[in-house]
């Protein structure tokens, strides 16, 4: 059977947009992001133009939008780390100075010390959480490009474990963060330990029940 000129026409323009997704598919797996940025700033090295996205299907739309929710959620937590490092940096602060007013030396060096711990252990947890943004993305870059071969687009062979890849190395990335902030908990909770103790060995020495100190 002949087709009408007005099919034809709309079957012409879907082929072009199609065309023009593919190749942006291609060439924007291509690109390569710059080294040394800070985690949460650091772009996947291979990745799919988020316009390939609008070309997908209502069902394809839905799970690219699920894992860019995960960016998003990333993201959040991210925020909360740097906030937390802040909180954390001015007790520091607030403890160093009533240290050096403090007449109870060895229970303010203990405090200043479980103090610093604890900065130590939040800029841990942002880096963790700057190391999980990026593993989101990659981890939305891989879904798109599973996206793009099920859903049809003309990509080259092989063209998905290059993003596997990708996120598998951020996955090994994240974790050794996250072992790394989990052994600063535990350093954490030891110094406030250290802390206590001294604060009691104080106060059975002298008596002083009604220090500065003896606030968490």
């Amino acid at each position: 059977m002949m087709r009408n000129a007005a099919v034809e026409g709309r079957l012409d323009s879907m082929s072009r947009r199609r065309a023009g997704a593919a190749a942006r598919v291609l060439v924007a797996a291509l690109v390569a992001a710059g080294c040394g940025a800070s985690s949460a700033a650091r772009i996947p090295s291979v990745r799919v133009d988020e316009e390939v996205r609008d070309e997908l299907p209502l069902e394809g739309r839905r799970w690219a939008y699920e894992a860019e929710n995960e960016v998003i959620i990333a993201l959040d937590r991210r925020d909360d780390a740097r906030e937390a490092l802040a909180r954390a940096r001015a007790r520091l602060g607030e403890t160093e100075d009533a240290a050096d007013r403090s007449k109870a030396k060895e229970p303010s060096r203990a405090k200043v010390a479980w103090r610093e711990e604890q900065r130590r252990l939040a800029d841990a947890r942002l880096d963790e959480a700057e190391i999980g943004v990026y593993c989101a993305r990659t981890s939305f870059e891989l879904t798109k490009a599973r996206l793009a071969v099920r859903f049809g687009f003309p990509v080259k062979e092989g063209y998905v474990p290059p993003f596997e890849a990708q996120y598998e190395a951020c996955a090994k990335e994240l974790a050794a963060a996250s072992e790394g902030a989990n052994a600063a908990e535990a350093r954490a909770a030891k110094a406030l330990e250290k802390w206590r103790d001294s604060r009691r060995e104080y106060v059975t020495r002298t008596g002083d029940h009604d220090h500065g100190l003896w606030t968490d």
